[in-house]
């Protein structure tokens, strides 16, 4: 068993806090928190796609998540979880300062 506390990335380290990154036969799961600042978009530019399903908590703030054409597919908030599927393009304004907790997992057959 390992433990660990949940703590959030600050404005001034990299976005994204690994926590957790496990690699067992046919299965990966990285856990981590994020945080992400006010007026900022992720990615910067384009989309991003992850091999991986993801699921995330938001914990604090909002984001404006975008379509690929660039209009509005909804907002997260506080208190939201969100499921990502393997590949899904996503990006997103971030509208507050907005700290998230997430779960990446990849079956590999």
């Amino acid at each position: 068993m390992e433990i660990k506390k949940i703590v959030f990335p600050s404005p001034m380290e990299n976005y994204n806090k690994q926590l957790f990154k496990i690699k067992e036969e046919g299965l990966d799961i990285e856990f981590g928190t994020v945080f992400l600042q006010k007026g900022t978009r992720i990615p910067e530019k384009g989309f991003s796609k992850h091999e991986q399903l993801e699921l995330s908590i938001i914990q604090q703030g909002k984001i404006e998540m975008l379509n690929e054409d660039g209009s509005i597919k909804g907002y997260l908030n506080s208190g939201d979880v969100v499921h990502i599927k393997a590949l899904e393009a996503q990006a997103g304004n971030i509208l507050e300062d907005t700290k998230i907790i997430y779960v990446l997992c990849k079956i590999n057959k």
